[in-house]
């Protein structure tokens, strides 16, 4: 079938709506090694298994520079969310109470992907979570600890690797039985 010039664009927004739309929240999770490439300077012969996040580095909501390497010595949660994601947001308040509940034992970062900030900030300030919050606005680091999509979930040990990335949403349960094995 022959689209009209004038309808070949709408093809192309519906296209990328159903890839965007359709990517968040499905119910698979992913154990897998990088294939050599190169994302925003991060290697991504890196992601797991066994990829170490030390050397990576970010920028918080603040504004100020960070790595991972602050969390070197404690079990580290990765969570990538996007404000327009409602398995995300779903999600994010198990993540506010075990972090409460966990305290200093376990590291918490929540990146943000691909969105405005004031949007990213409104939902923060909707589900209340106060563990550290970067910005990913290229979608580097979710590449390279393997996300396909959102939401994902990277568990990291005490030496800083990678253990598992989830790409998925997780329950509170199974968000604890994931901790618990990396503890």
């Amino acid at each position: 079938m022959r689209l009209l010039p004038a309808l070949r664009p709408l093809r192309a927004v519906a296209v990328a709506g159903l890839v965007l739309f359709g990517a968040c929240g499905a119910d698979d999770t992913t154990a897998r090694s990088g294939g050599g490439l190169t994302v925003g300077g991060l290697d991504t012969e890196q992601t797991l298994p066994g990829g170490q996040v030390g050397k990576l580095d970010f920028v918080g909501f603040d504004g100020a520079a960070g790595t991972f390497a602050e969390f070197a010595g404690r079990p580290l949660v990765v969570n990538f969310w996007a404000s327009w994601c409602v398995p995300c947001i779903k999600e994010m308040p198990a993540f506010e109470q075990l972090h409460q509940e966990l305290g200093d034992s376990v590291g918490f970062v929540g990146v943000n992907v691909v969105d405005q900030q004031a949007d990213a900030e409104r939902m923060v300030d909707k589900t209340g979570v106060t563990y550290r919050l970067v910005r990913d606005p290229k979608s580097n680091l979710l590449n390279w600890f393997g996300g396909i999509q959102m939401p994902t979930t990277a568990f990291v040990d005490a030496r800083g690797k990678v253990v598992k990335v989830a790409t998925r949403a997780l329950s509170p349960d199974e968000l604890r039985a994931e901790i618990e094995a990396i503890r």
